[in-house]
């Protein structure tokens, strides 16, 4: 416990300096230099964890590591790096042609392989893109900061009330110390915070919506983080590994400590542009 809070406290040195500078000042380089590390070491992570099972072929480390750095980051670098001239296009296809590729030339790289790194690459990528959109945005520390706000209260208050209160088990085959009541009390309790914090920051285009709307779609997502969390955790129990990685001491690796964050990002992101598109 003692280490946990130590490294909380450092990665909050480090992380609040770093919000700061964009949202008073909108310095983009220092967070977005952030998020392009994480999301390396993130797929980094993903790797490893499929290598606790085989040895994965270099050209697939290669490829994955391009591919999400193209998904998650090859739009905006246009955007922040004027100089910097990047060709969009969609490499989906290429992608899967390059995994099948490897599939026919590697004896021990089997479709299943291929599966799990197009997941990784999918799912790392967009979450990342989604997180550089965010503060490429007008505004879009504040949507940001929601959507982490959102995950971290829920988790954290999901933990004591489950502990206090806790009696039913959640999904006890894939997190046996999660349960029902925790799930239900952290959802209630991130609802609260967060829709007050909504409505002291004021500041967010999609937040001029009813206040009704707000705790509705906070609530979505709460409960979307916790299936993140919980995604997450399958991939570990399958693979055997207790932790994604170490990076954090007491904390485990990026994935461990952003599993939540992710998959709420995704959500709210596409969520966002599919009400844009309807109304």
């Amino acid at each position: 416990m003692k280490q946990r809070i130590i490294t909380g406290i450092i990665l909050l040195l480090i992380v609040v300096p770093i919000f700061l500078a964009k949202m008073l000042y909108d310095i983009n380089d220092f967070i977005y230099f952030l998020g392009f590390v994480l999301a390396v070491i993130a797929m980094n992570e993903m790797i490893s964890v499929k290598e606790n099972e085989k040895t994965l072929p270099f050209e697939v480390h290669l490829l994955a590591y391009l591919a999400v750095i193209y998904i998650g980051f090859a739009e905006s670098i246009n955007t922040i790096f004027t100089e910097v001239s990047i060709i969009e296009i969609n490499i989906l296809p290429f992608l899967l042609i390059l995994l099948m590729l490897i599939v026919v030339f590697r004896r021990n790289f089997k479709f299943s392989d291929a599966g799990f790194i197009l997941f990784s690459v999918l799912y790392i990528g967009l979450a990342f893109n989604t997180l550089v959109n965010y503060f490429l945005k007008t505004n879009g520390m504040y949507e940001l900061l929601y959507v982490i706000l959102i995950a971290i209260f829920t988790d954290t208050f999901a933990y004591f009330t489950g502990t206090f209160f806790g009696k039913h088990k959640l999904c006890p085959q894939i997190s046996p110390k999660k349960t029902i009541e925790g799930s239900l009390g952290g959802t209630i309790i991130a609802t609260i915070l967060v829709t007050i914090y909504v409505l002291v920051v004021d500041k967010i285009v999609l937040f001029n919506s009813s206040l009704i709307f707000i705790i509705g779609l906070t609530i979505v997502l709460s409960i979307i983080s916790q299936f993140g969390d919980l995604a997450m955790s399958v991939i570990k129990r399958q693979y055997k590994v207790k932790d994604y990685g170490n990076i954090f001491p007491g904390h485990g690796g990026v994935l461990d400590r952003l599993d939540s964050i992710l998959f709420t990002s995704l959500a709210f992101y596409y969520i966002n542009e599919l009400l844009v598109t309807i109304f």
